[in-house]
């Protein structure tokens, strides 16, 4: 078996079916098999999955996280190489064709990946490549270590089993919930044991998520006047973004210094998601829950200045806001009360 196929899904029914069917309608005559793990899905992917009967081995098994899922994959793989695809993906089908020889010439190479073209949302200003420019070569350790985040896509990417397993898998230290870094941490630790080879052509159909990952991702597409709302987020704030906080120690026990710059942009992302989830609740009235998540992006980030302008004006009685709002310019007035301006640029 040259190519195991490893896809982790989670409530995804309305995805998964075709992501399945972009790994099996490739165009690869190595031999490959297509792996499903089943982490804990409550609607009906476990339907969809059972639609494609022996044609993919399907796993169950409790909600742990992505990494958990991947590992379970990984673990039952019979392939050479591991062939990452998420389930709201879809690779074109050449996928394999276009990137497994590449590590078939290379043996010093661990992995390879591609460009993606993004799906188009309504209502987002989306790039329509993945991997912009500059960011199109093979990059070294350090540049993957460099504060800006490198983009490799996991559904972009063929990896060697045997390195997979030297590392130690995904780090499980990413639980269910957690949608940050497991996989930059992962490509972080394959590179110190050899290259990571970019092929520039779009092999991927990346669905930005509409449920899970950042906090603009939880949120609900526009209103008709421009505006967003939550889904019922009301809990603790910090529990968004537990996996910003495991990437950082991760990152800093591992690389030490070098890894701070991206252990720091980790806490900033936090600190800015949770400065805009303080604004979604001040547009919704929330002013309690604003104060909350406004200390929580404060705790992340002590140096973000217009946090506690906010904090202040969410202190603030609503009918003394309501007085005072008049005075103050539009663009003023939305940096305070909301909605916000989310960023659209996937990662």
């Amino acid at each position: 078996m040259k190519v195991s196929a490893v896809i982790p899904v989670y409530n995804a029914e309305r995805t998964i079916a075709a992501a399945v069917e972009s790994a099996l309608a490739q165009r690869f005559e190595g031999g490959f098999e297509v792996i499903v793990v089943n982490d804990g899905s409550t609607d009906g992917t476990r339907a969809a999955l059972e639609k494609f009967g022996a044609r993919i081995a399907a796993i169950d098994q409790p909600r742990r996280g992505v990494s958990a899922a991947r590992n379970a994959g990984i673990r039952a793989a019979a392939g050479e190489y591991v062939a990452l695809l998420d389930a709201d993906d879809e690779w074109t089908e050449d996928k394999l064709a276009k990137t497994v020889p590449v590590l078939d010439r290379n043996p010093s190479c661990v992995g390879v990946f591609s460009d993606a073209s993004v799906v188009r949302v309504p209502g987002r200003n989306l790039p329509a490549n993945y991997v912009e420019k500059g960011y199109d070569h093979s990059p070294t350790l350090d540049e993957l270590l460099s504060p800006a985040s490198w983009p490799i896509l996991p559904s972009a990417t063929v990896v060697r089993r045997e390195a997979l397993l030297e590392i130690g898998g995904f780090s499980e230290e990413f639980g269910a919930g957690d949608y940050f870094g497991e996989d930059t941490f992962a490509f972080l630790l394959m590179r110190e044991r050899g290259e990571m080879v970019f092929v520039p052509e779009n092999l991927v159909r990346y669905r930005m998520p509409e449920s899970e990952g950042k906090l603009s991702k939880r949120i609900d597409p526009p209103n008709s006047d421009g505006g967003w709302s939550l889904r019922g987020l009301r809990d603790d704030p910090h529990r968004y973004f537990r996996g910003h906080q495991v990437f950082a120690r991760l990152m800093r026990e591992r690389f030490g210094t070098r890894g701070q710059g991206l252990a720091d942009a980790a806490a900033g992302a936090a600190a800015r998601e949770l400065a805009t989830l303080g604004l979604m609740a001040m547009h919704e009235g929330d002013r309690a829950y604003a104060r909350r998540s406004y200390r929580a992006s404060i705790s992340y980030s002590p140096l973000m200045l217009k946090t506690y302008f906010r904090l202040g004006w969410a202190m603030l009685p609503a009918k003394a806001a309501r007085m005072l709002s008049p005075m103050f310019p539009p663009g003023l007035r939305r940096s305070l009360s909301g909605p916000p301006v989310l960023e659209e640029r996937p990662q």
